[in-house]
């Protein structure tokens, strides 16, 4: 399987949904799919590779949770936008 930017950014999103329960920001999967207005089918579509995260799903992302939509395209590894963000380089 050939890895494109849209898996990457998938892959991305996929551990962020990790971190936010590790730093219980929600409680599981499907409190961040109603945080972002997903439903957690399309999430499993998209672990599954049939789906992909869209740019509202991003943007609703980035807003919610203060991510960086720079590390999200991979152009950073400051994953919030806050001092002392954690780092994540590769996913």
């Amino acid at each position: 399987m050939v890895l494109n930017k849209e898996n990457t950014i998938d892959k991305r999103i996929l551990r962020l949904i990790d971190v936010l329960i590790f730093q219980n920001k929600v409680n599981r999967e499907v409190d961040f799919c109603r945080e972002i207005n997903i439903l957690p089918q399309t999430v499993s579509k998209i672990k599954n590779g049939t789906n992909h995260f869209t740019v509202t799903h991003i943007e609703n992302i980035v807003y919610k949770y203060n991510v960086n939509a720079n590390w999200i395209f991979g152009t950073d590894k400051k994953v919030f936008n806050m001092s002392g963000s954690i780092e994540i380089s590769e996913v």
